[in-house]
């Protein structure tokens, strides 16, 4: 691949080290007990906008991450989460781009 420009978009660096550091937070506190259904699918949807982000960094990026759109589609369908329109296939294709401001806004107002 390319490489990738030394300075990144208006906010792009500064939301991507704040997304790194409050993983860490997630993973560290995962240790102290058990997952809720809720907190399940408000980090799998966290990762699939990751994913959808990433897809635009590169030409190439959204076919080296469909494998993700399709595992993250199968832990749905596993976990007993309502899959979204975006992840309805079982193929590893390419996600299409949109906007997403707000993924989560359509389960916590539907």
């Amino acid at each position: 691949m390319d490489a990738l420009p030394l300075v990144a978009a208006p906010g792009v660096g500064n939301r991507a080290a704040e997304l790194a550091e409050a993983a860490c937070h997630l993973h560290d506190a995962v240790g102290a007990g058990p997952w809720s259904h809720e907190a399940a699918e408000d980090a799998v949807e966290a990762v699939e906008t990751i994913v959808l982000a990433l897809g635009g960094v590169h030409r190439e990026a959204e076919a080296v991450l469909a494998p993700v759109h399709t595992a993250l589609a199968d832990l749905r369908r596993r976990l007993g989460m309502r899959q979204p329109e975006l992840l309805t296939g079982t193929e590893a294709l390419p996600a299409p781009r949109r906007t997403v401001s707000n993924p989560r806004r359509s389960r916590l107002t539907g």
